[in-house]
């Protein structure tokens, strides 16, 4: 189970100028696993969490036309634990922790192409990361022999970290139409350059050299080769009256792994999400919206080789998910 929270505020400072703040989350990952999960030494836990503060300014060129743009402060936190074995009864572990504050920018168009058609388009900006943190090691050790276990217990301590991470791109474009008082109707795509992800490389300092290993923790490497992704959505509102507003929509956001480079740390398929909700507006001041959406995934495949400090691993895969959502909107 997981909280998402998120805000916004905006306000006029003239009659074609505005001024907002935003606190959101844009990209999460959190995958945990049972102690005794086949896959531990490929990736036991992973969590990943991105928290965005984005001030904003949108101008109105005419009364049909509107621009936005937005700089984004990033801060993002990110912990990778495995489990490894040279050899013993009882697994090691690997815990490699790092942050670091990044920024970025959004852009965005609003254009009422007609009375009833309006077109959108944002940009999101990639943004860089240098994460620095701490890779430690406990409990690794060798049964092979006395001299074995000796050289392989050199592994374990805390070592300075450092990852290089670009998160990529976006942009998005929608339609929202008004059929009537009663009915809209939305659509959008958006593409994100996911190829810039190729791997996760942590670089590790003043790691031991071990003989035939080498020095198997100096960079920690998690392969990726992620590709490009559209995404589309389609969805309807419904005013059933002056204080309630019915909703519902689909979407589907194909996977940027396929099942040659999908690892256990992200197992993601090709996504569909139908959701369904409603608004109340009790007063002309207040609405509150709530929505429920089911997330499931295609069936896939992970097939992990093995390496010097990994088993391999092979499975199959199959993932839902519910999600629940709430927002008070006020007017004053």
């Amino acid at each position: 189970n997981s909280v998402v929270p998120f805000g916004y505020f905006v306000t006029p400072v003239d009659d074609r100028l505005h001024f907002g703040l935003g606190v959101y989350v844009p990209y999460a990952l959190i995958s945990n696993y049972e102690h005794a999960f086949q896959g531990r030494y490929q990736g036991q836990a992973s969590k990943v969490e991105v928290i965005t503060i984005q001030p904003t300014v949108s101008y109105k060129i005419t009364d049909k036309v509107s621009i936005g743009f937005g700089p984004t402060i990033n801060r993002i936190e990110g912990k990778l634990n495995s489990n490894v074995n040279f050899g013993s009864t009882q697994d090691g572990q690997v815990k490699i922790d790092g942050d670091d504050t990044a920024y970025g920018f959004n852009v965005g168009l609003l254009a009422d192409l007609t009375d009833d058609l309006t077109f959108g388009l944002t940009y999101h900006s990639k943004v860089t990361y240098k994460l620095k943190g701490n890779t430690e090691v406990t409990g690794a050790n060798s049964q092979a022999s006395p001299i074995t276990n000796a050289l392989v217990s050199r592994l374990n301590g805390k070592y300075d970290a450092s990852l290089n991470i670009t998160l990529p791109e976006s942009s998005d474009a929608s339609f929202t139409y008004r059929l009537n008082n009663d009915w809209t109707m939305y659509a959008g795509a958006t593409w994100t350059r996911w190829s810039r992800l190729k791997s996760i490389d942590v670089e590790n300092e003043g790691t031991p050299t071990l003989p035939v290993l080498g020095s198997p923790l100096a960079t920690v490497t998690e392969e990726l080769n992620w590709k490009d992704t559209w995404s589309y959505a389609v969805g309807a509102a419904y005013q059933l009256n002056p204080q309630w507003v019915l909703r519902a929509g689909m979407a589907i956001d194909p996977s940027p792994a396929d099942n040659g480079n999908r690892n256990v740390r992200i197992p993601v398929g090709d996504r569909k999400t139908f959701s369904v909700g409603a608004g109340w507006s009790p007063t002309k001041d207040m609405t509150i919206d709530v929505a429920y959406a089911y997330l499931w995934e295609d069936d896939v495949s992970i097939n992990r080789p093995a390496t010097s400090t990994k088993a391999g691993y092979s499975a199959k895969y199959d993932n839902s998910a519910h999600g629940l959502g709430a927002q008070l909107t006020y007017r004053f």
